[in-house]
Order: C-alpha cells, then sequence, then structure tokens
C-alpha cells in the first residue's frame, strides 16, 4: 500500500486560526472533517497528526506544533515513527503571488521565499508535491509582509474561500490518487485561476 503523507503549514494557537498564513491548516482541517477525521497531540514530535486509508493509499495527516519557520523540525522523525519516508509528501500553504481563492499544483521547486516552506525543503528535500493557495499580495505598501500574512481574512475573504473549498478539495484528492502529474493537468488550467467563481 502505497503511503502519503499531508503537511498543512500554519502558526499553532488559536489566535492564528483565520489568519493568512494558516490557510495549508484550514485545508488540512476540512480535509480531515471531509474523511470524518480527527487529530490526536504527538508531543515527542510537537505535532497534530491523524491517519486513514483512502482506497490503496495509507495516509499521514500532520500539522506541526512550531511556528511557521520552524515547521520541518520533527517532520523526518515523526515521519519514520509511523512508517511513512519523505518520498511521497504533499505540503499545503499560502502563497502571496497568487489571487486570493486561487490555486496552484506544483512540485519540484524552490520555496519562493516562504519561511515555512524552506523549513520543511530542509528537513525532506524539494520533491515534495504542493497545493499553493493563493492569498494575493498586501494591499497596503507601508504594511510589513509579517503583518499582512498574520492578518485575519475579513468575512467576505472567507465567503469566497469558503465557496472554493470543494474544489481545493478534490485538487488534494486528485494528487493523492491520480498523481501529481494528472493533477497539473486537470487543475492547473484557467477555468480553476477564477476565485470570483463559487462552487
Amino acid at each position: 500500500m502505497t503511503k502519503f503523507t499531508i503537511i498543512g503549514l500554519g502558526n499553532p494557537g488559536k489566535a492564528y486560526l483565520r489568519t493568512r498564513h494558516n490557510l495549508g491548516q484550514w485545508l488540512l482541517n476540512l480535509f480531515a472533517e471531509e474523511n470524518h477525521l480527527s487529530f490526536r497531540t504527538r508531543k515527542k514530535f510537537n505535532a497534530h497528526t491523524s491517519s486513514f486509508d483512502l482506497r490503496d493509499r495509507s495516509i499521514l495527516l500532520v500539522k506541526p506544533l512550531n511556528f511557521m519557520n520552524d515547521s520541518g523540525c520533527n517532520l523526518v522523525p515523526l515521519m519514520r515513527d509511523s512508517g511513512f519516508s519523505e518520498s511521497e509528501v504533499l505540503i499545503l500553504h499560502d502563497e502571496l503571488t497568487l489571487p486570493l481563492g486561487d490555486f496552484k499544483i506544483s512540485c519540484n521547486m524552490g520555496s519562493g521565499g516562504h519561511k515555512g516552506v524552506q523549513s520543511v525543503i530542509r528537513s525532506i528535500g524539494k520533491t515534495a508535491r504542493r497545493l499553493r493557495l493563493g492569498i494575493g499580495p498586501k494591499v497596503i505598501s507601508e504594511q510589513l509582509l509579517a503583518d499582512y500574512v498574520l492578518s485575519k481574512f475579513t468575512q467576505e475573504e472567507t465567503t469566497l474561500l469558503e465557496g472554493r473549498a470543494g474544489l481545493f478539495l478534490r485538487a488534494v484528492n486528485s494528487v493523492i490518487l491520480d498523481g501529481v502529474d494528472r493533477a497539473m493537468n486537470l487543475f492547473n488550467n484557467e477555468k480553476n485561476h477564477k476565485p470570483n467563481e463559487q462552487e
């Protein structure tokens, strides 16, 4: 049975739940809900995890409890302790270069300056698949980038993201079940880059 790890990036604690930088964990939580899963705390590895079988795949879900810039610190020992390798991994994370509600599936690429992704790449290498969820660039030029990514979504933005959630989840499932090449062909197209169109 193929073993596949999905990592949702974000900062720990309730204060960060609706912030832009936690979009990866938001989607991982939705994926867990869709599959009727709950997370347990793995104190040894400072992470929340859950696992289940999806068709012929054994899936491990991971929410690191380190702050974003140290997301990769405990991943390798956690995955190996759980019987998973670094070769089959999908990272869910926020992406400044894509409009809010847009997304793109990528693989074999650098971090693009995302410190959380950079930490994961240092830990497991850059062969991981990635689902990059757009949060858009900052609107106020004087605003610090750190303040922007840690700002909360407005109600209008939240509604937009919730309207796209079904599409995001289908993309996650496609990467796992169809493979990254087919998933990119299916979802990295113009139709999926119109975030104002709700599902």
